[in-house]
């Protein structure tokens, strides 16, 4: 194994924070909520910010949609509202599954991830 130069650590410990801080932005925002509500007002102001609260409405949907995806389809919306997933057909373009005429429409490059595992045992 090659040595990081505590490149791992420093990413460990920026991710830990990013969890730590999108945690209390959270807070702070549903807070600031219910300041608002509070306050009758969309608008709270800081020392050098303006903050918008801004209610709307938001459609949820089924946990279990197969019955408001048949009701789509037996009004004939269906394919006006759907569309294509490409998180599911990237996997079948790599793999060759789809056809020549979707492969030569697109490209493949080289990408990366990053991600962190936990070392077993305490061995490097």
């Amino acid at each position: 194994m090659s040595n990081d130069n505590g490149l791992v650590d420093e990413f460990e410990k920026l991710q830990s924070l990013k969890k730590d801080i999108e945690a209390k932005e959270e807070e702070l925002k549903e807070r600031i909520i219910e300041l608002a509500k509070q306050n009758n007002t969309e608008v709270l102001f800081g020392t050098s910010k303006k903050c918008f609260v801004k209610g709307y409405e938001k459609v949820v949907y089924p946990e279990d949609k197969t019955f408001l995806t048949q009701i789509i389809k037996d009004k004939g919306l269906y394919e006006k509202f759907s569309s294509v997933n490409y998180f599911k057909l990237s996997p079948a373009i790599i793999k060759g599954e789809v056809g020549r005429e979707v492969t030569d429409l697109v490209r493949k490059e080289k990408a990366f991830r990053v991600f962190l595992k936990d070392i077993q045992g305490g061995k490097r």
